[in-house]
């Protein structure tokens, strides 16, 4: 006995809708699976660079300064974060990089000279070619630089700004949003999966 056409239509095409359906789910779980992957990535990334570069030191006694100009170059280039050890003027050797107050502004350069009996340091940055104008005093000195790392001072100094927070705000916004399309998504694909 020969089967009829339409017996057999009804049947092929729920398995292409199943099919469909199936391929549809799947595409869903993926989209699911990478905003989550994103989302998370994107917080972990903020998360480490913000306690790495911030939190971390300060907790071991150091003190976080961003390189603003190419005067440290090539041992510390402009954007650099570098870390300084507390440490008073007269501990401070010929070859140590110090971080110290000249006026309103941090400067980090290396000690050339001391003058011990002056109570001052000469200091010179490793790209300029002569000392700098003013001596140190002691007193001034806030720190031996002791550990860097390159780029990281963009990030603070972007923080120091309006710009740089909104946009901060922005990435970690964007980094939930991720998280929660992700979870939302994967929801619905499995609630459709348990309802076929």
């Amino acid at each position: 006995m020969a089967k009829h056409p339409v017996d057999i239509a009804p049947s092929e095409s729920r398995d292409a809708f199943s099919r469909a359906v199936e391929r549809r789910l799947a595409r869903m779980r993926r989209v699911a699976r990478l905003c989550s992957a994103l989302g998370a990535a994107l917080l972990l990334a903020l998360a480490l660079v913000g306690i790495g570069s911030s939190v971390v030191p300060r907790v071991m006694g150091m003190q976080p300064y961003a390189i603003i100009s190419g005067s440290m170059e090539p041992a510390y280039p402009t954007g650099s974060l570098v870390y300084a050890d507390p440490v008073d003027g007269v501990a401070l050797q010929v070859g140590d990089v110090a971080a110290f107050w000249q006026g309103e502004e941090v400067i980090i350069h290396r000690v050339e000279a001391i003058d011990g009996d002056a109570g001052e340091l000469v200091t010179k940055g490793d790209a300029n070619e002569d000392v700098d104008l003013r001596p140190v005093p002691f007193q001034n000195v806030l720190g031996r630089v002791v550990f860097s790392m390159p780029l990281v001072g963009y990030f603070l100094m972007a923080l120091g700004s309006t710009a740089g927070m909104l946009l901060l705000g922005w990435a970690v916004l964007m980094a939930v949003a991720l998280c929660v399309v992700g979870t939302v998504v994967g929801h619905l694909a499995e609630n459709r999966e348990a309802g076929r």
